[in-house]
């Protein structure tokens, strides 16, 4: 049997020291699958790292390794300079909270959060039990003391789970799609809630997601995983607006930017349908669906829908009349597929001859579909892509 964890004296709220993380050269292989590639990441003190890819991306692998429940095929990883290769969970400092809250049924929220503050960190009840109910009282949820987590709805349970996780006061906290199985609006109040004890407690975190959206607003920087490796890391406006693969341009935004595949030659780049100017060695480019005007040509009052989406100081929003491609700017000729009202926007699906992409409108312009239009985008807001998927710089 393994030794218990030896006391850490559990600072008050606001105390904590958030440990750095490394991950040296991870690696994960189980039998021919190769679940990470070599990923190295630098996790800050006290920085919250949302790690953020489609399922099978690595992540939870990656998650489960920093937490002890898994050790790498090859690499090290590093608290503080520290190896923690080989150490059990419970000798790490480290707090998980799950996907599905791993609540003891059992017991009453408080006793949950009480068990993990005497067995976890070693406090005598009486201190656990303070500890458990100023957390409780800190999430807003001290009434459920003493509810059990079937008489809980799935918002509270989590809470619960997630007070559990920080009353330890851990200096390294790990978030497994803690709110996957939550409604979309419960989903936007708790990330908030989480972002805002995150920071005060100062604690290091990484947050598994598979949602853009949650990663863009919890993480300080995100980790982009895709086929078991590292894409990108970056802050969120550093991913969306300089992706660095094709993967992470096609995989961030709602929706993603457009791609199109084409043969380099001469300085441009040309396939059915567009023929733009392009750096050396370029094999696709893309665009981000609201860097496109959209010009409705059987619209009398297109100029002033147009001035309406002109925002200064966003690349490629510009107003005047389109014409055929092969000059300076992409010019696109297609029809109105369908139109989505997503609050003051539409999302419109345009089939061109380049096939069928996304454009981001103001709502005030309504389309009908069938309806003919013409889109543009100067060059400035191409992004261009290398065969290896690597972004290419303007030349």
């Amino acid at each position: 049997m393994s030794a218990p964890a030896p006391a850490r004296p559990v600072p008050p709220l606001g105390m904590v020291t958030g440990v750095p993380i490394e991950f040296d050269r991870i690696s994960r292989s189980f039998g021919s699958v190769h679940a990470l590639h070599e990923v190295s990441l630098t996790v800050a003190p006290g920085e919250i790292v949302a790690l953020l890819g489609p399922s099978g991306s690595g992540k939870s692998t990656l998650l489960r390794i920093c937490a002890g429940l898994d050790e790498p095929t090859t690499g090290d990883l590093r608290f503080d300079g520290t190896s923690q290769l080989g150490l059990p969970p419970h000798r790490r400092d480290v707090s998980m909270v799950f996907q599905h809250f791993a609540l003891y049924p059992h017991k009453s929220a408080l006793d949950n959060l009480t068990l993990a503050l005497r067995h976890g960190r070693g406090l005598s009840r009486s201190a656990a039990v303070a500890r458990a109910r100023e957390t409780l009282a800190m999430l807003g949820i001290a009434d459920l003391a003493g509810r059990r987590p079937a008489q809980m709805s799935g918002g509270q349970r989590q809470r619960v789970a997630i007070g559990r996780a920080l009353a330890t006061r851990a200096r390294v906290i790990l978030l497994d799609e803690p709110m996957s199985g939550l409604d979309a609006q419960l989903r936007v109040e708790l990330r908030v809630e989480i972002v805002g004890l995150l920071r005060s407690l100062g604690t290091t975190a990484l947050f598994v997601t598979h949602d853009q959206a949650e990663a863009m607003a919890v993480g300080d920087r995100v980790a982009v995983l895709g086929e078991g490796r590292l894409q990108q890391i970056g802050t969120p406006d550093e991913i969306y607006d300089r992706p660095a693969t094709r993967f992470v341009a096609a995989f961030v935004g709602s929706p993603p930017m457009n791609v199109w595949d084409g043969h380099w030659h001469g300085g441009r780049l040309r396939a059915d349908g567009f023929d733009v100017p392009a750096p050396a060695g370029a094999a696709a480019f893309g665009v981000r669906p609201e860097h496109f005007t959209l010009d409705a040509l059987d619209a009398l009052d297109v100029v002033d829908i147009v001035d309406v989406v002109d925002v200064p100081g966003q690349p490629g929003r510009f107003g005047g009349a389109g014409g055929a491609g092969g000059s300076a700017e992409l010019r696109l000729s297609g029809e109105v597929v369908v139109s989505e009202r997503l609050g003051a926007e539409r999302t419109v699906h345009v089939r061109t001859g380049a096939g069928v992409l996304a454009v981001r409108v103001n709502a005030a312009l309504v389309l009908t579909p069938g309806a003919p239009v013409v889109l543009r985008a100067p060059t400035s807001a191409l992004t261009f892509f290398a065969p290896s998927g690597d972004r290419l710089d303007h030349s």
